[in-house]
């Protein structure tokens, strides 16, 4: 299964880049299983956290979606306790997966995320 997996240093306030942009993965098949597994450096509150937001051709599958915090010695992988979505494809064409993450914290935030792509 091919894998996307990046460090992501967000500011506060602000929004990453979009993880896929650039990568071969940028657009995929129909059919097509992507996995999204993230986790943050540091817990946020109910008023401040850090969230995903996840949508392939204007479909959302996550908004606003709390990213669990990081815990020493917990696996980071494609079936494990960081799993956001796991979705198929069902576009009849190109599908474009777009991937963000917001820190609504007080301080930078680093996000741990993999992005899982298979057939």
């Amino acid at each position: 299964m091919p894998l996307v997996k990046k460090k992501v240093s967000i500011a506060s306030g602000a929004t990453s880049d979009q993880i896929l942009a650039g990568t071969t993965y940028e657009y995929v098949d129909p059919g097509t299983r992507i996995v999204v597994a993230a986790a943050v450096d540091t817990a946020g509150t109910a008023a401040a956290d850090t969230t995903m937001d996840f949508n392939v051709n204007n479909a959302e599958f996550s908004r606003n979606a709390s990213v669990s915090t990081i815990v020493t010695g917990e696996p980071f992988g494609w079936n494990g306790n960081y799993v956001m979505n796991d979705m198929v494809t069902t576009g009849q064409v190109r599908n474009r997966p777009v991937i963000t993450f917001t820190n609504g914290t007080a301080g930078t935030r680093t996000v741990d995320v993999a992005v899982f792509i298979g057939g």
